[in-house]
This record gives structure tokens, sequence and C-alpha cells, in this order.
């Protein structure tokens, strides 16, 4: 359900959201398939709202998680997943019953959490990427404060996602999207037309007197 109804784009319409979602919506019950097939997981990412927020008013979680800038259609966007989520499933990756494990340094990440956040980016983007989506990940931290990519005031679209384990709740996952990326979504990627593709080609100036013609059967010979 899209909620913060006060706040809205500029030019992007409710309906323009809408084919946005179902891009997002396809992709959870993809992921959702490959985890449960491949590590036979009982595991569901379910797409549960939408709001138009200024980035000022969002909040993240105190809980650890790992923040991911993109670059779609050239323009920012950040991706993010509880650690809980990543943690569960790395430890089911390697024989154990998925429970996540704990440190005391919320940035201290063992390696087979890291490796599996990696993986779990890589599949939302070659996922993307099948739909015609120029996208690639820039970097990835543990603390959303050293990523930069929207002023307080900047409007965005909070795309919520929520994680399930065996039946129970696993974590959650997000999308924050700003407004001249969903332009960009709807506009689609531009291809050159054919005026343009024949820009580059040579042309023979009929105006040129400087061509000599083939010579003929009729041509006197020097």
């Amino acid at each position: 359900m899209a909620k913060g109804s006060d706040i809205k784009f500029d030019n992007v319409t409710e309906d323009d959201l809408n084919s946005l979602l179902e891009i997002f919506k396809s992709l959870s019950l993809t992921i959702s398939s490959f985890i449960s097939s491949e590590f036979q997981l009982k595991f569901l990412l379910s797409y549960v709202e939408h709001e138009c927020k200024q980035y000022q008013d969002i909040s993240f979680k105190e809980d650890a998680a790992v923040y991911n800038e993109l670059k779609w259609f050239s323009k920012p966007a950040l991706l993010y997943a509880d650690r809980s989520f990543i943690s569960r499933l790395a430890n089911r990756i390697l024989g154990g019953e998925g429970i996540a494990e704990t440190t005391d340094d919320p940035e201290s990440w063992f390696f087979s959490e890291e490796c599996v956040a990696n993986e779990f980016i890589d599949l939302i983007l070659d996922y993307l990427k099948t739909h015609n989506q120029l996208i690639q990940i820039e970097k990835s931290v543990k603390d959303v404060s050293y990523l930069h990519l929207y002023y307080p005031e900047d409007v965005l679209l909070s795309v919520n996602f929520k994680i399930e384990f065996d039946g129970e709740e696993g974590g959650s996952m997000g999308i924050l999207i700003s407004e001249p990326l969903l332009q960009e979504y709807i506009k689609g990627p531009e291809e050159p037309s054919t005026s343009e593709e024949n820009t580059n080609a040579i042309v023979p100036d009929s105006s040129d007197d400087t061509v000599n013609p083939e010579p003929t059967e009729d041509s006197p010979e020097n």
C-alpha cells in the first residue's frame, strides 16, 4: 500500500510507479525461488509497501545492515538488507540450521557473511539487467552515514520488502529511488535513431567535380 500521500513526485504518477513495482514484485519471487531451491531453505522475500518520503524523514533501523550504493541509469540508488538475513543464509550455506551469528562489533562481519551479501546483490543486479535496467554497484558499507547520495529534502521512493525463514520473520530489505531515476526508468534506455546511426556514414558529394568517373568503353584512353 502506498503511503506518504502528503508527499508526491512532481512528474511521476502512481501508474508510473506501479509499472516499476511490478518488476520488484517479480524480483522478489525470483530471488525467493532461487534461494529456496539452491539451499533447500523455506525462504520468502515479499513486497510489503512503497511510500514517497523526504530523505530526512527516512529512519534506518539500529540493527546491523549492509548498504549498497547503486548507479541506475547513471543516477544514485540505495539498496540495503538486514545483517540478520545475511547471517542466517550464510549459516545455512555452511551446513548450519540457519541461525544468525552475532559479534560484539556490529561492523565486524564474518567472511562468509561478506560473501553471501555480495552474492545476494549480484542476484538482484543480474535480474534487473535482464529487464533492460542499466544498473551497477558502486560500493557497499555497514554504516549508511558513510554514503552521501541525497540531500535531506530530496523526495524518494522507498520500496520495502520482508524476509521470512521457515515461516518466521527473518529480516528486511529496502531500496530508495529518486525522481530523476524514476523518470529515466519510465523513458527507458535511449536507442539511436536511424538518422543518428547514419551520421558517420561516408556519403559522396554529387557536387564535387574532382571525383573522376570510371572509364567506359567510349572514353578516350590516355
